[in-house]
């Protein structure tokens, strides 16, 4: 059974549920983690970080704005986004339900090691303290990861991100990412499969056999085997260096600029990328999310994640399947 979330031993689920942030009301969630079998957690990342990957910063997470220009934020927006991230997180851990910060950033300087970056890390410990449960950091880059173990030991929960298993050069073999996954799965609470892993019925076994709990597969997995990830998490990792409240239109010609160097850089990325993407094919063929999961579930899988994009709004369709999957087996 699993427990690494909890600070009470007596605490345990069989599965874990990873949500994105914003993806379900909260609200919703906390009554889906009352269900005798199934741990949410929900993860994501800290408004407007640099240490942020994964996800474009200029997302906010989904959080909606109404008055928002496009890409634009202001000072006032950004602090109550800031405020509301604060909020859901700590009605999320006094519900029970921990938090994984995504610092999945793969470009980390020493200089972005200062406390107004890693302030968001003490909060959780603090948070975690008070409420009894273990929040956790998603990570990629070795020198923030170092960083953080030194600084707070076992009061978080460590998970290997999904966006390490690739290399800039080529796309590895299932062989190779397996023997990363079982290298990891010794020095993590828990190892994300990348998203074409995560369909892998033979890979799955593989890892589950030495990994056992610490596997979490992606259910809404869409990328495809053709495509290079590395180049997708890379370009996020750059763009997320940029300040928010720096590109905004309304502010300046200089923001302005910014913020067409922001388009066009998203074109020149994209473009030569169509053929081989297939969020593009996802945007018209929703993803087989209960597929997916009848395949990870067959498998022995019990970490079961939502990863953000196409289909992270699924929580209710995933939590029904493993329930039916538990009665009927």
């Amino acid at each position: 059974m699993l427990y690494y979330f909890s600070m009470s031993a007596d605490a345990r689920k069989k599965y874990i549920l990873e949500v994105p942030f914003y993806a379900s009301p909260i609200e919703h969630l906390i009554e889906l983690n009352r269900l005798q079998d199934i741990q949410i957690v929900i993860f994501g990342g800290v408004p407007d970080s640099p240490l942020n990957g994964g996800r474009f910063n200029y997302a906010l997470d989904r959080f909606f704005l109404w008055n928002r220009l496009f890409l634009n934020v202001t000072k006032k927006q950004l602090s109550k986004v800031l405020s509301n991230f604060y909020t859901v997180v700590t009605k999320a851990n006094r519900n029970g339900i921990p938090f994984l910060l995504a610092f999945t950033n793969m470009f980390v300087s020493r200089e972005e090691l200062n406390e107004k970056n890693l302030r968001p890390l003490a909060w959780l410990v603090a948070s975690s303290q008070k409420h009894g449960v273990k929040n956790g950091v998603i990570l990629n880059n070795k020198l923030l990861e170092n960083f953080i173990r030194r600084k707070y030991g076992d009061k978080l929960v460590y998970v290997s991100s999904c966006t390490k298993y690739y290399a800039p050069d080529r796309i590895l073999t299932p062989e190779e990412r397996t023997k990363m996954y079982l290298r990891d799965s010794e020095i993590y609470d828990f190892v994300c499969l990348n998203p074409q892993d995560s369909r892998n019925t033979g890979l799955l076994k593989s890892v589950l056999r030495a990994g056992a709990g610490k596997i979490t597969a992606i259910c809404n997995a869409y990328c495809g085997d053709r495509c290079n990830s590395y180049h997708h998490y890379k370009y996020i990792s750059e763009e997320n260096k940029k300040i928010l409240l720096a590109i905004g239109m309304k502010q300046t010609l200089a923001g302005a600029l910014k913020m067409l160097g922001v388009i066009v850089g998203a074109f020149a990325f994209i473009i030569p990328r169509i053929l081989t993407c297939s969020a593009f094919r996802a945007a018209f063929c929703p993803v087989n999310i209960k597929k997916i999961l009848a395949t990870q579930l067959d498998a022995g899988i019990v970490n079961i994640k939502l990863g953000r994009g196409f289909g992270d709004d699924s929580v209710d369709q995933v939590v029904a399947q493993i329930l039916k999957f538990e009665r009927t087996g």
